[in-house]
């Protein structure tokens, strides 16, 4: 397992679209640290500390296609079948790949955190403090870090469900189009979808509810609208995460297996 998660690793830095989304990420913070600085009326400082200065929008898209492309390009250059040949099971092979994946998602967002505080301490050291009480009634460092957390636990549970497609369609173009949609779905449709909820409450344990346990974490009174209680949202989202994942494996073997 250990020379499989190697390999995985191996050829995830060794993509192309790593080394150039590396580098964007760091531009993107970069310019979004001095938009903040010429315009602070329109680019909050306070707001873009808080959100990573946007960085993990980004790291959401990159991971989807990523997580999306796994399976795709190397059954697309036959590599895929190389690993099944080489008395590795189709578990571990695909588990190396999930496990590659986590780690590559870490990197990202630790990395962007340490830029967050770079870019406080580069342009913004007399803007405001660290300790700065925000809304959430949270010194400002800290809601930033909650931010990250509730951002990183909807990625987790987005690439569940798109490592489930990508093991469905031989195409990487579906999962990448869900994957992205259903993180859209929970920015603009939540409204709608709290409404349904009101109305019918058993369609609180739809999946797409449970992409609010970050953000409920975050902020406990969303249960209002939820419907959940924090335990509730907790073992749903395992649930349904997990049964992404074994439907994926399942569906992997099986296809391996013929």
């Amino acid at each position: 397992m250990f020379t499989l998660l190697k390999q995985e690793t191996y050829k995830l830095l060794k993509r192309p679209s790593f080394t150039i989304f590396w580098l964007f990420l760091i531009v993107f913070q970069l310019a979004m640290a001095i938009f903040g600085k010429v315009y602070p009326q329109t680019f909050q400082p306070e707001n873009l500390f808080l959100n990573d200065f946007y960085a993990p929008v980004l790291i959401v898209f990159y991971i989807i296609a990523v997580g999306s492309t796994q399976l795709s390009s190397e059954n697309q250059y036959g590599t895929l079948k190389a690993l099944l040949y080489r008395q590795y099971s189709s578990s571990k092979v695909l588990v190396s790949k999930w496990l590659t994946l986590l780690g590559c998602a870490l990197c990202f967002y630790g990395r962007s955190l340490v830029m967050t505080f770079l870019l406080k301490v580069i342009f913004f050291q007399n803007k405001f403090s660290l300790t700065l009480q925000v809304s959430t009634h949270q010194p400002i460092w800290q809601a930033m870090l909650m931010n990250t957390v509730s951002e990183f636990l909807t990625l987790l549970f987005l690439a569940a469900f798109v490592l489930l497609l990508a093991t469905l369609f031989d195409n990487s173009t579906p999962a990448i189009i869900v994957g992205i949609s259903a993180y859209f779905v929970v920015s603009v449709f939540n409204q709608l979808m709290f409404m349904l909820i009101d109305q019918h409450d058993w369609l609180k344990w739809n999946p797409v509810n449970m992409l609010n346990f970050g953000a409920q974490l975050n902020s406990p009174k969303l249960s209002s609208l939820t419907h959940l209680g924090i335990n509730q949202m907790m073992i749903g989202y395992i649930a349904y995460g997990s049964i992404f994942l074994i439907l994926g494996l399942i569906v992997f073997r099986r296809r391996n297996l013929r």
